[in-house]
């Protein structure tokens, strides 16, 4: 791709995380092996059938598997079938598909923002007039409805949104997302929800349900077995529309990119979103967020004079601001880098990696990850130690 920008985040961690032993800058839950994946079904059947003749399989995906995330995107007001569902090689390859179907030169793209840059970025490089609806720690990191609705143009073609958010945590509930429905129908305005870390939904409050599960026929949603489910090794992610012209159109754009998914990725995703196996597979990777989140707030309570936060909803991932001892927000690359480099702990650096390019948005916020509390735990200790000593706010 011709003089698209560098993708940050990931520039960084190949950077700096050969450099640390404590690996914290991923968004995904703690990563299950096929054993343990197995040991959550009482069922003989295996998550890779022994006996499979190593073909490339259904172009857009089995049946099965096409079928399982209908379902689970489905409700009395939108009933899905396989058919409007296409398999991906993981939710990247997706999002990239919807935005090139959806985005050309001359639209107008509001995103959500801060979120994963592919959905903004990628949009400019296709020609598209992006402006980012910005979610602010002062208000709790939620939207403002009353914003969004000054950004609409009458080139206006979509909404992006990341449900649950990477990096904040952000969860929009049904109500927002309710209100967004019913002004993206007003105007004839496609929605895009990125949905890769759904349902990693922390707290007690209402989970919300899939956008395309409400009825909105200019909807799209994406989402992959990478985070929520803790399968990043497998490479399956979705698009999920029920709008057929989009799903047709999608499917043309993927003929250039993918002949197929393989199969083993086909069946392991199957089995794991499979009614007995996906409960419990959730119940695991909450719990383990649960614990992380509990690490953390009581962290930052005990060092209140050099960090804040606001505690995660949903995702994998918590951001948090860092302070020096005088109360500045760090400079985060400067501090991330340090970390890695002194502490062997592998983090990103908010306002570098999740800032538009030229803006200095989120400085001094570190991300990391919710997956690993075991790693988590050992890594606090360290950043404890780090904070503490001001050899480690300079160069």
């Amino acid at each position: 791709m011709k003089d698209i920008a560098p993708f940050k985040i990931d520039k960084w961690v190949q950077q700096y995380g050969p450099k640390s032993d404590l690996i914290l800058h991923g968004s995904y839950v703690s990563a299950l092996s096929l054993k343990e994946l197995k040991q959550l079904s009482q069922s003989p059947e295996t998550a890779v059938d022994e006996n499979l003749n190593l073909t490339y399989g259904d172009v857009i995906g089995s049946l099965k598997l096409r079928q399982r995330i209908a379902d689970l995107h489905s409700s009395p007001d939108s009933q899905l079938t396989a058919g409007n569902v296409v398999i991906t090689p993981g939710s990247i390859m997706a999002n990239y598909l919807v935005l090139r179907t959806l985005c050309a030169p001359g639209d107008h793209i509001i995103c959500q923002y801060p979120t994963y840059a592919q959905l903004y970025v990628l949009p400019r490089y296709l020609g598209a007039d992006v402006s980012l609806w910005k979610l602010r720690e002062e208000d709790g990191w939620m939207p403002s409805l009353e914003e969004l609705v000054t950004m609409i143009r009458p080139n206006t073609k979509a909404i992006i949104v990341n449900n649950p958010c990477n990096p904040t945590g952000t969860v929009l509930h049904r109500r927002i997302l309710d209100q967004i429905f019913k002004l993206a129908e007003a105007h004839n305005i496609t929605i895009f929800s990125d949905e890769v870390f759904s349902p990693l939904f922390h707290g007690d409050a209402t989970k919300p349900p899939p956008f395309v599960s409400l009825g909105y026929f200019n909807s799209v949603s994406t989402g992959s077995v990478s985070k929520a489910h803790g399968l990043p090794g497998i490479r399956v992610g979705w698009v999920v529309s029920p709008n057929l012209d989009v799903i047709e159109r999608i499917t043309t754009a993927r003929d250039y990119t993918t002949i197929s998914v393989s199969q083993l990725d086909d069946g392991v995703a199957a089995f794991a979103l499979s009614p007995e196996v996906l409960p419990k597979l959730l119940e695991r990777n909450l719990a383990i967020c649960k614990s992380s989140i509990a690490l953390l707030d009581d962290f930052v309570t005990r060092n209140s004079d050099r960090c804040t936060w606001i505690k995660p909803n949903g995702a994998g991932t918590a951001f948090i601001r860092f302070l020096t001892p005088d109360g500045v927000p760090v400079d985060d690359a400067a501090f991330a880098a340090r970390l890695a480099e002194r502490a062997g702990i592998s983090s990103v650096p908010g306002g570098h990696c999740f800032s538009e390019e030229g803006a200095s948005d989120f400085k001094g916020y570190i991300r990391l990850t919710l997956g690993e509390d075991k790693k988590l735990q050992t890594g606090l200790e360290r950043l404890e130690v780090f904070i503490r000593d001001p050899q480690n706010y300079s160069n």
